[in-house]
């Protein structure tokens, strides 16, 4: 069995829907059927969001929602002349009644968002269903809702793995058992008595993953508009390339440390049951993408170099580290530190104002050094070898760099860079990356 889950990118208008359908419909054959799950066009959510809040407030909305309607309606018309719209116009005219409900009680709550942000899906799914269908391919569209089961902690709601994964071997795995594409939507989930809940930002993967490890997928593939999880960041360094497999011990590095990949917690549920998740390119369906397993038997020494902006690097004494981390607001905003009996070192990565008050407030002292860095994050299955550490070191010696460390994983190496530098830097040690493979 094979599950795909699609994003917003992929899914925003009828061309790249196009893409989807002709991927969908490309494994007329897997064992176990298909199960495609889908996000919401891309903007619709957000669009949404603020329909709801403004119609809690009385506000006119309804000339956005005629676009949306239109936006839609265009959609499925581009993608499937033929595709009859009475589905759709359904959804559409469930949301325009909820949009009106909120603004006769003039008021919206977190579960009136998680209701409203639901169309989103609804409205994707129902255009590719309809898209299928009117080509005479075999589609069922399921709603997501009668299986994944939430507690009622709207807007942000944790799934209650157990139940729904009896409710997807009842109803979900039979459906699956036949010749059809069944399309279903990520990111929502009911409560047990039918309220309507999200998952929180990076839901639709999340959705992905839990259904695959529910209904034992042999695959799960994240088609988004990039071609799998990067060497490094293709802005800084034009030659960066497309990992073939990653562990999930190092996604979660790449993740921590500023790259731009799949929030690992969002896969966990497939990796913990031993599912392969496959991150690929809709506008690039040949490209190889990007593997990601538990545990990788690459022999590559390095695979990725990320990079964290806007840090500061604070050296000073054992005293004054011990002073720093136990402020709050600068304890949870230190990523990197090494000390020795009596001189630390700290690298600070403070998320707003309140935390960078709090450390100019802390090193108000003579014996503390701080300067402005970025930390560049070396991951790969064997940097942590004398020979590998010893050639990104001196890849780096014409710059500045104020230290050089390891972390608690075994497969990543940190180094602290002046921030004038740290492009350059990263490119000078991707470019030792195939010399390591």
């Amino acid at each position: 069995m094979l599950v795909m889950k699609f994003g917003g990118t992929s899914v925003q208008d009828a061309s790249a829907l196009r893409k989807v359908a002709s991927i969908v419909s490309s494994h007329p054959a897997e064992p176990g059927g298909v199960l495609v799950v889908m996000s919401a066009t891309s903007g619709t959510t957000n669009l949404l969001l603020s329909l709801a809040e403004r119609a809690g407030r009385g506000d006119d909305i309804d000339a956005e929602l005629a676009g949306l309607a239109t936006r839609h309606t265009e959609i499925l018309a581009e993608l499937a002349p033929s595709a009859s719209p009475v589905d759709l116009i359904h959804v559409l005219n469930e949301c325009k009644a909820y949009a009106r409900a909120l603004q006769v009680l003039g008021e919206c709550t977190a579960q009136s968002l998680d209701h409203m942000a639901s169309f989103g899906e609804r409205l994707s799914t129902t255009i590719l269903y309809s898209a299928l269908r009117s080509e005479n391919t075999a589609a069922i569209y399921f709603d997501v809702r009668n299986v994944m089961r939430t507690n009622d902690i709207f807007c942000s709601a944790t799934v209650n793995m157990h139940d729904t994964r009896i409710l997807c071997q009842q109803q979900l795995a039979p459906l699956c058992a036949t010749d059809s594409i069944v399309i279903t939507q990520g990111f929502i989930g009911s409560t047990a008595d039918d309220r309507t809940t999200t998952l929180g930002r990076g839901g639709s993967d999340y959705t992905a993953a839990i259904l695959g490890a529910s209904l034992a997928a042999r695959e799960i593939q994240i088609w988004t508009d990039v071609s799998g999880v990067y060497s490094t960041d293709p802005r800084i360094a034009s030659d960066a390339t497309p990992i073939p497999e990653l562990s999930f011990g190092e996604v979660r590095e790449l993740a921590l440390y500023g790259a731009k990949v799949l929030h690992p917690d969002t896969i966990a549920p497939a990796v913990e049951a031993l599912i392969p998740v496959c991150v690929l390119n809709t506008f690039r369906p040949d490209d190889a993408g990007t593997r990601i397993v538990a545990h990788s038997p690459s022999t590559a020494a390095i695979h990725a170099v990320s990079i964290v902006r806007g840090c500061s690097i604070v050296m000073c004494n054992a005293v004054a580290a011990t002073h720093i981390r136990s402020v709050p607001e600068l304890g949870r905003a230190i990523i990197l530190e090494t000390e020795t009996v009596e001189s630390a070192m700290l690298v600070v990565k403070c998320p707003d104002e309140e935390a960078l008050l709090a450390l100019e407030v802390a090193i108000a002292d003579a014996s503390v050094a701080i300067r402005p860095t970025s930390l560049l994050a070396v991951s790969g299955p064997r940097v942590n070898m004398p020979s590998i550490f010893a050639a990104i070191a001196s890849s780096v010696s014409a710059f500045q760099v104020y230290a050089i460390a390891t972390g608690a994983a075994e497969h990543t190496i940190f180094l602290a860079v002046d921030e004038s530098q740290s492009n350059d830097a990263l490119r000078a040690i991707h470019g030792i990356i195939p010399r390591h493979q």
